[in-house]
């Protein structure tokens, strides 16, 4: 188990968002969690990163209870966390190759900076863009830029990676394209992926196992095939 979330809350103010929410991602799984807007993903992720400080519940990640650890464990354990942020997130002012090379700058207890540009034409070769190197996010189409953007996460070889809404803003043929770059990235690293979607497509293609989030818990579990042949008009939503 990479990562274990039990009984998470947390709420601001008369607002609670999540009421008492469990996860476990095993090693190696494509778990995809799926919940309406405002239902408490983000607030979720950023309790499992050590962004902010949950109510009361227990957050480990690889194995190291996040509540304990200061603020350097923190960074050095974020390093095995890939994350693709919705919307790629790439900064416009730098290059594709500025862009990959700024998380090895961050971490350089993980890696030598000698071997930066080895590193940066691996990860580029993994999404199949080498040629993008010196382009600017501008330059690239919205396919590309989140091809980068995994680029980006995959740099560090993270044995962890947080997908938010990675099929958003793509056109049917693109988003297939990410999802089976996702797929070929799973396999050839071993990684341990979990996927905030609200992609139904993306969902029954990747998903090992899928977690439902509805009124701040883990409302039901299981196989895309289980799930959306439910009888539950609750869980029947998430499907139409």
């Amino acid at each position: 188990m990479v990562i274990n979330i039990q009984d998470l809350y947390k709420g601001f103010g008369e607002t609670k968002v999540l009421n008492g929410f469990n996860l476990q991602l095993m090693e190696g799984e494509n778990l995809v969690l799926m919940g309406k807007s405002g239902s408490g993903k983000s607030v979720m992720i950023k309790c499992l990163v050590g962004l902010m400080e949950p109510d009361s519940g227990k957050v480990e990640v690889l194995g190291k209870d996040i509540s304990i650890m200061k603020r350097q464990e923190l960074d050095e354990l974020r390093a095995d966390i890939g994350f693709l942020f919705q919307g790629s997130a790439l900064y416009d002012s730098m290059t594709v190759r500025e862009n990959l090379e700024f998380p090895l700058r961050r971490h350089t207890h993980k890696f030598d900076l000698k071997n930066t540009d080895e590193l940066v034409l691996e990860a580029l070769n993994n999404v199949g863009l080498p040629h993008t190197i010196n382009m600017m996010p501008a330059e690239l189409s919205g396919g590309m830029q989140r091809r980068i953007a995994l680029a980006r996460a995959l740099i560090l070889k993270p044995k962890i990676i947080l997908y938010d809404e990675p099929t958003t803003g793509l056109d049917p043929i693109t988003a297939k394209e990410i999802i089976l770059l996702m797929l070929d990235i799973q396999k050839k690293y071993k990684t341990s992926s979990l996927i905030i979607t609200h992609d139904v497509d993306c969902a029954r293609v990747i998903a090992n196992r899928m977690i439902l989030l509805l009124d701040g818990i883990n409302y039901a579990e299981g196989s895309f095939e289980e799930l959306s042949a439910a009888n539950d008009s609750k869980i029947k939503a998430f499907f139409k």
